[in-house]
């Protein structure tokens, strides 16, 4: 609340009313010069402050749902071709859920088309939003569970999602319990009820390769050489593939790369 047009006007007012000889000039001054002091001073600078608080909210706003959309883009094109049912899924969150007008939703789209023809790779986008996010962690788990929502809206859990879901659970740092509390909500748990498990950064790279940490190095190793011989690029490329079915084999085969260099590597620090 602002108070300095109150009192200068007030002391004003004060000044005033005794060098006029008014009885109790001085109180009925500082009353009378507080009520011009709020009009004509601190409540214009109160509005102005308002008004800018909540521009600054609507920017924020705006900011959280380009990352939403962006997002999701990226987890509906996961496990390949967008369907029918993650577009209708896009299309409640913007009329029901944020209550877009038709120009917020046509911005949406265009956020949505760029991302989901973007090669930039799932985790850039994910460590943008923490970046911009990762302090509001309401927030964070908010966007864990949309993106939830949105590999569920299929109705089915493609390995390649779930792979991203564990990818953005190591982003936003949300650990295994939280992780499996929203992947309840959405899917049946598979895991024996009295098995309790634990996050590991390693456990996107162990699904990647089909892998669970019981098996040996070599084991892992012989699933490893499997999955890079089957998307490697130049056997892709032989066959005639798209330029967009290369680009996906490309990014595919690094992943694999990734995760056997870090499986390797987590081992041998043992």
């Amino acid at each position: 609340m602002e108070l300095r047009g109150k009192l200068i006007c007030g002391l004003a007012g004060v000044f005033l009313f005794d060098l006029m000889g008014i009885p109790f000039g001085g109180l009925i001054g500082f009353f009378a010069g507080s009520l011009l002091g709020h009009y004509l001073f601190d409540k214009p600078k109160e509005k102005a402050a308002s008004e800018g608080e909540f521009k600054a909210y609507q920017r924020r706003q705006g900011e959280f749902l380009y990352h939403v959309f962006a997002l999701c883009a990226k987890m509906a094109k996961a496990d390949g071709a967008v369907t029918s049912q993650e577009i209708s899924h896009m299309e409640y969150l913007m009329r029901n859920q944020f209550r877009m007008n038709d120009r917020g939703r046509a911005q949406a789209i265009k956020i949505w088309k760029q991302a989901k023809d973007s090669t930039d790779s799932f985790d850039t986008y994910a460590r943008a939003f923490y970046n911009d996010f990762g302090r509001e962690r309401h927030q964070v788990m908010n966007m864990m569970d949309m993106l939830f929502a949105m590999a569920a809206a299929d109705g089915k859990l493609h390995p390649r999602e779930e792979v991203i879901l564990l990818r953005a659970a190591g982003i936003f740092h949300i650990g295994r319990l939280q992780y499996d509390r929203i992947r309840s909500r959405y899917y049946q748990s598979q895991s024996p009820p009295n098995q309790q498990q634990h996050w590991s950064p390693l456990d996107p790279h162990y699904l990647i390769l089909g892998a669970n940490p019981a098996e040996s190095l070599d084991q892992i190793k012989r699933k490893y050489r499997a999955l890079a011989m089957k998307w490697h690029p130049d056997k892709i490329a032989a066959n005639g593939a798209s330029a967009e079915t290369l680009r996906h084999a490309k990014e595919k085969f690094q992943q694999i790369n990734e995760a056997y260099e870090k499986i390797a590597e987590a081992r041998k620090s043992k």
